[in-house]
């Protein structure tokens, strides 16, 4: 009787989607037509193979036999296709054309229940009525981690304009830092970087191969946003009792969970070295560590310096558990003020001859009075905390969602095995927790940001830095006891891996770029503009400035004082000072010719997203672009648009400086 239960909730639960998915063959069948994707042999392939996973699937739960036993021997053939299977739904969805006509939410999550069901099936078999929940959990993590890493290596392409808002500006800062000789300064103008030095080396690292292409560079960006996750969590989960390819999920599983963010890699290095430094048996270097570990941080965002010296107190108080009050209190207490010498002192007598004009900040003694004047300079939208047009989930229920699944597991661990932390533990973990949850949400809500979960990156390590407190301390071992029964932990990890999947299952697509004549067409009408202007003024490139690093475009004096994240930036802080001598040079006509991204005169307020920057950037620069120069030349499809010096009238509805 329960076999039969349970091979129909299967039924219903694939049958109920595949009825609905019938519904959006019509639209599918246009949308093939207008793309012509129908009409080659790897198309049809493709989607053969698709509806192979959901047809065989569904014949599995009919006609599975049902006294068949489970095997354990696994062929060569099994894992390959376990491991084709797992990356299938990233390549149809981001790599093969279909992803852009399949957007029917019943098709993708369809895709996501047949391949982790015929996955676990290949790697179980037997009957499936007696398949424990714990048994999908690879599955839907190999699954998960491909959709979000090959959303990331679909950007690994030689197209030379901004694939995002700020890329390409980005790759011209990380060039400064080993490359800066590579440009030709304007007369009077500095070339500077507006990014910390953290950041801007560790990316920048890159140009030390001298012919290192831009999709050399998105390779390398790839790389820093998969590895020190991945890094991390196998540190954090490591355990003699978990074996290897156990680990390895629960690496994969924290890319996942911190790609919610995500978290730039310069603070998860911190984190991997702070975790580092309690497993050297040697105190001295492990001090040494977390000194470095608090002196990078600081390079790297201010705002950052706290972590280090928190954690690295938790981790070294903890580790000495068994040992006495005393033992425990000087070892946390000294990692802590290790910490806090690398992140406040240091950068006072260790200075670096960088072109990042923002370093100044991070070495200051009066880092208190830096972040007075940033968040008095700037707004707070508090709003962006619960759903809005910029981050539809809103950041408080978007981080519940990922972090309450974790607590109820851990509190259940406290609950079965009598191991509940001490009150003065218990203090130690709330305030880091709730201090570091506090900060973040500050962080968010900055006009600016809240567009996810980003700012949230000290309070997301902690939460799994809390984990690593009591994994070794019998943590592991409850947790391989109850991972294979139906308990409360058990739903919420695949509560948790439901939702990790469904997020990129339903948005994930391919990139769409120009065809190569419109990009070489643009390119070359940009080169030419230059050159027949260049004699009767400065250039400025307010944005793409990957196009002179990567010498797509030549022989251009670079003006660096005027970029469009820096522009974004004093825009959001109202500073007068800095756009008087903007709109001095624009009204002297000091540019002969100025490249941006197509610009509009449209306010938004918070009826989109990132409205209310998007204001302040019309407000305070395209605006007073428009009142003295005009566009010659939009190419709309690589998002370039010339901008010349005013010969028409000024319309009389902008606002002039």
């Amino acid at each position: 009787m329960k076999i039969r239960k349970t091979k129909t909730i299967l039924f219903i639960i694939f049958i109920t989607i595949v009825s609905f998915a019938v519904l959006e063959m019509k639209k599918i069948y246009w949308g093939g037509l207008d793309k012509s994707i129908y009409f080659n042999t790897l198309s049809f392939l493709t989607i053969a193979i698709f509806m192979g996973i959901v047809g065989v699937s569904i014949l599995i739960i009919i006609f599975n036999e049902k006294k068949r036993t489970a095997s354990n021997k696994r062929s060569f053939f099994c894992y390959v296709s376990f491991a084709l299977i797992g990356i299938f739904p990233s390549y149809f969805l981001q790599f093969s054309p279909w992803g852009f006509v399949i957007t029917s939410i019943y098709l993708r999550i369809l895709l996501l229940l047949s391949s982790s069901f015929l996955m676990t099936y290949l790697f179980y078999r037997g009957n499936i009525s007696k398949y424990k929940i714990s048994n999908f959990f690879p599955s839907l993590i190999i699954l998960a981690s491909s959709l979000l890493l090959s959303n990331r290596l679909r950007l690994i392409v030689n197209y030379p304009f901004s694939l995002s808002w700020s890329e390409g500006n980005r790759f011209w800062d990380y060039s400064l830092f080993l490359r800066k000789n590579h440009y030709h300064s304007a007369p009077g103008s500095n070339i500077a970087a507006f990014l910390d030095i953290g950041r801007q080396s560790l990316w920048g690292i890159a140009f030390v191969f001298r012919d290192l292409s831009i999709s050399g560079l998105r390779a390398w960006n790839a790389i820093l946003y998969f590895l020190p996750p991945f890094i991390f969590g196998v540190l954090i989960f490591k355990n003699k009792r978990i074996h290897f390819p156990i680990l390895l999920l629960l690496g994969l599983w924290t890319y996942v969970f911190l790609s919610q963010g995500p978290i730039y890699a310069p603070l998860l290095i911190c984190a991997i070295l702070i975790l580092i430094s309690v497993e050297v048996p040697i105190f001295p270097i492990s001090l040494l560590l977390v000194t470095i570990a608090g002196f990078y941080v600081n390079l790297t965002r201010f705002t950052w310096i706290i972590a280090p010296p928190v954690w690295a107190f938790l981790l070294f108080y903890f580790k000495e558990k068994h040992s006495s009050l005393k033992t425990r209190n000087l070892k946390g207490f000294s990692a802590a003020f290790f910490g806090l010498i690398g992140a406040l002192v240091l950068p006072n007598f260790i200075k670096f001859d960088t072109s990042s004009i923002i370093l100044e900040e991070n070495t200051s003694p009066e880092i208190l009075e830096s972040i007075t004047k940033i968040f008095s300079n700037q707004d707070l939208l508090w709003n962006r905390l619960l759903p809005s047009k910029t981050f539809p989930l809103g950041i408080l229920p978007a981080l519940f969602i990922l972090v309450i699944p974790l607590f109820v597991i851990l509190m259940n661990y406290f609950r079965k095995t009598q191991q509940s932390p001490t009150n003065v533990e218990k203090f130690y973990i709330l305030s880091s927790s709730i201090g570091f949850l506090l900060i973040g949400s500050v962080v968010s809500v900055k006009v600016g940001g809240g567009s996810n979960l980003h700012n949230m990156d000290m309070f997301l390590l902690t939460v799994l830095i809390v984990f690593r407190l009591f994994w070794n301390d019998g943590l592991a071992d409850w947790f391989n006891s109850v991972i294979s029964t139906s308990s409360v932990p058990v739903y919420m990890i695949l509560f948790l891996l439901l939702y990790l999947n469904i997020q990129p299952i339903l948005t994930v697509s391919p990139v769409k770029l120009p065809s190569a004549e419109v990009i070489d067409s643009s390119l070359s009408s940009i080169q030419n503009e230059i050159n027949n202007r260049k004699a009767e003024g400065e250039i400025l490139f307010i944005d793409q400035r990957q196009l002179v690093t990567f010498n797509e475009i030549t022989g251009v004096e670079m003006v660096g004082e005027y970029e469009k994240k820096l522009m974004m930036n004093e825009a959001l802080s109202g500073n007068t000072a800095y756009f008087n001598k903007f709109y001095t040079d624009l009204k002297n006509k000091r540019f002969s010719l100025i490249i941006s991204e197509p610009l509009n005169i449209t306010y938004q307020e918070d009826e989109t997203s990132y409205g209310e920057e998007n204001d302040a950037y019309v407000k305070w620069v395209s605006e007073p672009l428009f009142c003295y120069y005009e566009a010659l030349e939009t190419f709309s499809q690589v998002g370039v648009e010339l901008l010349i010096p005013r010969v028409t009238p000024i319309p009389a509805y902008l606002n002039c400086p």
